[in-house]
């Protein structure tokens, strides 16, 4: 592994409900070090986007973390009864969430976005600087108009185009680590497939640790360095891409894979 960056040890979570408390999360270990993209793959339920969520604190109020911590390049960000990811969301981490749509605000153009983010977590920015900044995260994304896009409201893009400017406001302030929560649902395979490659240049290019959430282990496979499988809030299956698809040791893990045709 790579210089670590993000380190989850033994991190338990849970959700009070009306008469008993639901376990989300328990024992969680997970690492990802700078340049590298860890995958975390597993069915819906199984606690991925829990965990996701637990790095920037955007956690469901009802829902504490009951043992263990989570360290961002070093510091306890995450623990019981400590949450400092105030000190960090937006800024050492950004977050891409499934649906671009959702995350952008239909009323805003695209520069407004990007402006928004760069006055509210760079300190003194000055208004020539949000400028180059935010046409320099476009042609990160590889988006070549960029002034055509800076001033279109997100539904006079593309998906895809969306997508990227999502990203883009994920990345703009250069945090060190990003995570994206199952972002390229929504999108068509060619898109994907696009998307994809632009994770993994973003990661070469800028030095940043990726935490890539996905159910999708074909998808994981192309873009990964190491996968980490979760399954009723526990991760029962972390190593190399190469290890883990090829070698698995899991019951559930092969029967991921057995559900792959290329695999089965």
């Amino acid at each position: 592994m790579k210089t670590g960056l993000l380190d989850v040890r033994g991190l338990s979570i849970t959700a009070r409900l009306a008469h008993d408390d639901l376990s989300l999360l328990a024992g969680v270990d997970l690492a990802v070090g700078r340049g590298e993209i860890v995958g975390v793959v597993g069915e819906s339920g199984s606690g991925k986007t829990t965990l996701a969520r637990s790095v920037v604190g955007l956690l469901e109020r009802n829902v504490r973390v009951t043992a263990g911590a989570i360290e961002l390049a070093g510091d306890v960000v995450v623990a019981p009864g400590v949450d400092r990811t105030d000190r960090v969301r937006g800024t050492a981490v950004g977050m891409v969430f499934q649906d671009a749509s959702r995350s952008l605000n239909p009323l805003m153009k695209v520069r407004t976005h990007l402006a928004e983010v760069l006055r509210r977590h760079v300190k003194g920015i000055t208004k020539a600087d949000v400028e180059r900044r935010s046409v320099e995260v476009l042609e990160q994304m590889r988006i070549t108009d960029t002034k055509r896009v800076l001033d279109s409201y997100p539904h006079q893009l593309s998906g895809g185009l969306r997508q990227r400017v999502a990203i883009g406001l994920a990345v703009v302030t250069r945090p060190a680590l990003v995570i994206a929560d199952e972002c390229t649902t929504a999108l068509d395979v060619t898109t994907q497939t696009k998307v994809v490659g632009l994770f993994r240049t973003l990661v070469d290019e800028l030095g940043i640790g990726l935490l890539f959430v996905t159910h999708d282990l074909m998808l994981a496979s192309d873009l990964c360095d190491r996968i980490a499988v979760m399954s009723g809030g526990r991760v029962v299956e972390q190593g190399s891409i190469e290890h883990v698809l090829d070698h698995p040791e899991q019951e559930y893990t092969k029967r991921l894979l057995a559900a792959i045709p290329s695999w089965s």
